[in-house]
């Protein structure tokens, strides 16, 4: 091979290497951001099921409030017809 095709070659393969070199910190960006997206979906559902667990707590606790109304409207309409 001539000096030349060496050159050519050795060119070629600097710029292969900064290119590789390039996609290995794609790869680890990548790798860094799959990590992060799988945390915040761990997240996500956990507040999903904070949310649920709010819902059921309030539905139930404003059923209370509903039945203790009832109680007290009953409670008028018998004093008054007591009266």
């Amino acid at each position: 091979m001539d000096m030349e095709s060496r050159e050519m070659f050795g060119k070629i393969i600097d710029r292969l290497d900064k290119i590789d070199n390039r996609l290995d910190k794609v790869e680890n960006r990548l790798d860094i951001m799959e990590i992060k997206q799988n945390k915040m979906s761990g997240q996500v559902t956990e507040v999903q099921l904070a949310q649920k667990a709010f819902e059921l707590n309030a539905n139930k606790k404003f059923a209370r409030l509903q039945d203790g109304m009832d109680a007290i409207e009953e409670i008028f309409r018998i004093n008054k017809l007591a009266r």
